[in-house]
């Protein structure tokens, strides 16, 4: 190897690679596992409101965010999964999974992550021998890269957990959410925690988080008066006349809770394409 030749191998092998924001790379690199639209690359069309998401995460304004939606709507994949994979394949960092109890470890692995990992080029990366390689629960996974996620519980003695830290946090069902946000402590202001979770009561922690937070809304453009409004479930209508589910498909449709005007579904999916986040206090003047 010539003098020249070892110098620009040095030169290269010291630049230091752009990162990508979450949304950039989710749209580069994420392939849906499974439903309707499994083995399809994810697209932020499809999921405006993800957009929304992670256009906070990349704008290094917070560095705790709690996500919420009603079942069944993709937000595990976008709110959960997606973060994880960033961190662990973009970053390449150690992250912890915080669960309820280790009891689901497993089930997350085999059911969420690895189904999201597979589907992805970064398959290569998956451990083929140890932890996450077959069956088993695994509790902390290497992977091909030198990431490495750690699953961890909110129960027991704080020993399981003090010799394990990591600048990352990604919660789902968060409760004692405490004790293991405490393994990011030493990292302040650059840690990242994203908590996921549908909301089930008031006084659930994920809705506790919400609203302690900037209490953010999803804000939609009226096809009839043009306000921006966030339709709630007292703005469905024509399902209580329904005589069974497939009736109220059928017959449901939102009200605009400024004008009143229904919503065809044509109409509800175009204000969807153009939504915007409204933080705490906050209103959109058309």
């Amino acid at each position: 190897m010539t003098t020249a030749t070892e110098f620009e191998y040095l030169r290269d092998a010291a630049q230091v690679r752009p990162l990508r924001g979450m949304g950039e790379w989710a749209e580069a690199e994420v392939v849906i596992p499974d439903g309707d639209f499994a083995g399809y690359r994810y697209r932020l069309k499809r999921q405006p409101v993800a957009g929304l998401f992670f256009n906070e995460v990349d704008s290094g304004r917070w560095n705790r965010f709690a996500a919420t939606g009603p079942q069944q709507s993709g937000k595990s994949l976008s709110f959960y999964i997606i973060p994880a994979m960033y961190h662990l394949f973009e970053i390449k960092e150690a992250i912890i999974v915080g669960l309820p109890t280790m009891d689901i470890a497993r089930d997350k692995w085999q059911r969420d992550f690895k189904p999201a990992i597979e589907a992805s080029r970064f398959r290569e990366l998956l451990p083929r021998t140890g932890p996450g390689a077959r069956g088993g629960t695994p509790e902390l996974i290497t992977f091909g890269n030198g990431a490495t996620l750690k699953f961890m519980s909110g129960g027991g003695g704080d020993e399981k957990r003090s010799a394990y830290t990591a600048r990352v946090l990604v919660v789902t069902e968060a409760d004692k959410l405490k004790q293991m946000e405490g393994r990011t402590r030493a990292y302040d202001k650059r840690k990242r925690v994203y908590l996921e979770c549908t909301v089930s009561i008031d006084t659930g922690r994920i809705w506790t988080e919400y609203n302690n937070g900037t209490a953010s809304r999803v804000c939609l453009p009226c096809p009839g008066c043009g306000a921006w409004v966030s339709p709630e479930r007292e703005d469905l209508h024509g399902w209580r006349e329904a005589a069974n589910e497939y009736e109220a498909d059928l017959s449901a449709c939102f009200a605009c809770p400024s004008c009143g005007q229904f919503w065809s579904e044509a109409e509800r999916a175009a204000a969807n394409a153009n939504p915007r986040l409204v933080h705490k206090t906050q209103e959109i003047h058309a």
